[in-house]
């Protein structure tokens, strides 16, 4: 510590020199803290669904496939089955909003108790059983388009063609890694308007009318699951409309693998970007440097040896990268902690944020960018001779 005073000052000397080296450092990383946390948070968000023990059904050709609605009471009656809800997509939008958010048609029965980290004050749960219009939406939903409960909730059908004029009977809320920008509605209610919708169109619906889109599963315990996932399975092999049931952390990486090798592009737009920062940083500390010749051999006349001058030197090289680290991966860590950006990605992200393991990550990159940026001049500052060095003195 007796030379932070000394390190700090040599920081100073070029002020400007410092804050671009800083700010360039800081602006790379908080870009790749946005791009990196996007897996991280999912994986993050993917691992911790485990303890909920939950099973995703679909049909065994995807999104493409239907399951009859049928089928959710006969899942509900398997062995080691908790709850037991459909998913289906309603696909719809809320007035004339070009913005959209993810609409589900539910069992309003159990919902709840399939999704247990939602929370919903029971007389409001109780009023979405009861009414068959009702409907329940997110915390973060009602609050930026200032609704309340009793409020009513118009949806006019895009991938069915199904209107509905629904009343919200209640707003659910959970935690922040969590959608709490969605709509529930009855199942029940947008499967008999769609029937009657096609019925007056002379549509058949034989295709779509009952389908379930998709099933949830929560089992009563984690040993459950693979019997229950088999048994669902086994039960439908041989129909007209196999299923394919995953864990729900495998469903959540289902939508990882439909974008390809995006990951893989992005570990190389991060090497690229480390290797940029080490040449930037790398610049800057072999200047400043270079002007300090003369001072570095006045420190070894007076007694410093090679240690203490490469200690100094790898100190202030990573005391300027690590700020510029402080200032991108913390700051971007601050920033979306603050700033809800999830209402401006069309729902594509229903919650944001920059987990700790990737904001200390890139704080940890950057203090070994200033590391290796500062190799170089420090090895050459602690071999410098000293008469080589005073030769300088003007």
């Amino acid at each position: 510590m007796k030379y932070l005073h000394y390190i700090l000052r040599n920081v100073r000397r070029n002020p400007v020199r410092t804050a671009l080296t800083v700010a360039s450092t800081g602006i790379c990383l908080f870009l790749m803290m946005i791009l990196v946390s996007f897996f991280a948070m999912s994986d993050e968000v993917n691992t911790g669904s485990r303890v909920h023990n939950r099973l995703a059904t679909l049909n065994a050709n995807g999104f493409a496939g239907v399951i009859p609605i049928a089928r959710v009471k006969e899942v509900a009656a398997l062995d080691g089955v908790e709850a037991v809800t459909p998913f289906s997509w309603y696909g719809g939008k809320y007035k004339d909003e070009v913005m959209p958010f993810a609409m589900f048609c539910v069992d309003p029965d159990a919902v709840f108790r399939v999704l247990e980290e939602l929370t919903i004050p029971k007389d409001q749960l109780n009023a979405f059983r009861k009414n068959r219009d009702g409907c329940v939406i997110g915390r973060k939903l009602a609050k930026e388009r200032r609704l309340q409960v009793g409020d009513p909730m118009p949806l006019k059908g895009d991938t069915y063609p199904v209107d509905l004029n629904l009343t919200i009977r209640g707003i659910y809320d959970g935690p922040s890694d969590r959608d709490l920008r969605m709509c529930f509605l009855r199942y029940d209610t947008f499967d008999e308007a769609f029937r009657r919708v096609a019925a007056s169109s002379g549509r058949d619906v034989s295709q779509f009318a009952g389908n379930a889109g998709m099933i949830f599963t929560k089992c009563k315990n984690a040993s459950a699951m693979p019997a229950v996932s088999r048994a669902i399975d086994d039960l439908y092999r041989n129909s007209d409309y196999p299923t394919r049931t995953q864990t729900e952390e495998a469903f959540g990486k289902m939508f990882e693998e439909m974008m390809g090798d995006l990951r893989g592009m992005i570990r190389l737009i991060g090497l690229a970007v480390v290797f940029s920062l080490l040449c930037v940083a790398g610049n800057a500390m072999a200047m400043a440097m270079r002007e300090r010749t003369t001072e570095v051999a006045v420190l070894k006349a007076i007694g410093f040896d090679r240690g203490r001058i490469l200690f100094l030197v790898l100190a202030e090289s990573m005391l300027v990268a690590g700020s510029g680290g402080a200032l991108g991966a913390l700051g971007s860590k601050a920033l979306f902690a603050w700033v809800d950006i999830s209402p401006y990605t069309a729902g594509f992200l229903p919650f944001y944020y920059i987990p700790w393991s990737v904001a200390l990550q890139g704080l940890g990159i950057s203090l070994f960018i200033g590391f290796a940026s500062g190799v170089g001049p420090a090895v050459r500052a602690a071999g410098l001779p000293v008469v080589d060095g005073l030769r300088r003195v003007v």
